[in-house]
């Protein structure tokens, strides 16, 4: 079973206050198949959000990875239209369904990264995610690597309420962003493995990317280009036994842009993922 994420958030730092929009999820059930480095899931939606309020909402988000012990990539291309607001913070007024529910917001997201597990001959990248290897022991490992994104959003008016535009800087009230990302990761992950079969893998891997990209409010402007922060984070609970194993994991992906001084915008993907399966071969 999957969940895919996707989400952006407007800042302002000045005011400490910011608006969430995500798009209506659904959960996905399928089957996968994982033999030596390559790995294919295929899944199908239930169709839990077509009662949603976005009567024209649309999607398309491919997410694919490769393991290997010590070697991680992964692509993702995301296309959304229409988004609600989900998480206001630092204001109390209420918008009305209009401004909550917004079937002209688009988004187009396309990621590649790369990333190297350093220790990889006591910690293995592929037994907490794709189980055709099993750690036996407990262990971790620094990862580092790159990431190149390209981010797009386009919008009929404002992405603030009108109702919440007083609490957010005017900067703020963009109805266009394309962003251009190059940048660089470096963390830790650890598998702990207990009881035998039973295992538990967290990772932090943050990072700097340096962003280029305009933006547009009445007229176009241009972002400032510098680093920014990002953070890939990939985690997974479970049983791994000889031959059954399940768990769930999840996977995120978050980078932030810099608009202006103390005015900010987050943009973040990724998926949680319930499993259970079957290993064929030699034990």
């Amino acid at each position: 079973s999957l969940t895919k994420i996707n989400y952006f958030r407007v800042r302002d730092l000045t005011n400490k206050t910011s608006v969430k929009y995500r798009p209506e999820r659904d959960l996905n059930i399928g089957f996968g198949v994982a033999y030596k480095f390559f790995s294919f899931d295929i899944t199908m939606g239930l169709g839990l959000n077509k009662n949603s309020n976005l009567g024209n909402q649309r999607s398309f988000d491919f997410q694919g990875r490769i393991f290997s012990s010590k070697q991680y990539i992964s692509a993702t291309m995301q296309y959304y239209q229409g988004y609600s607001l989900s998480d206001v913070f630092g204001v109390t007024v209420i918008p009305n369904d209009t401004s909550v529910n917004r079937e002209d917001i688009r988004t187009t997201n396309f990621m590649l990264q790369y990333m190297y597990a350093f220790n990889y001959t006591k910690f293995s990248l592929k037994a907490p995610f794709v189980f055709n290897e099993r750690q036996k022991k407990s262990a971790g490992s620094v990862i580092a690597g790159v990431t190149f994104s390209i981010y797009s959003l386009t919008a009929d008016s404002s992405i603030v309420p009108i109702e919440l535009s007083p609490y957010l800087n005017p900067i703020t009230h963009l109805n266009s962003l394309n962003v251009f990302n190059i940048g660089a990761r470096a963390g830790y992950m650890y598998t702990f493995v207990f009881a035998k079969h039973f295992f538990a893998t967290g990772s932090l891997i943050p990072g700097l990317v340096l962003n280029y990209g305009d933006y547009a409010l009445e007229s176009g402007y241009e972002l400032p280009t510098g680093f920014n922060f990002s953070l890939n984070t990939m985690n997974s609970v479970g049983y791994n036994g000889t031959r059954f194993f399940t768990g769930i994991s999840f996977i995120s992906d978050i980078f932030s842009v810099k608009i202006a001084k103390k005015q900010g915008f987050t943009i973040g993907s990724g998926k949680i993922n319930g499993f259970v399966g079957y290993r064929f071969g030699k034990k």
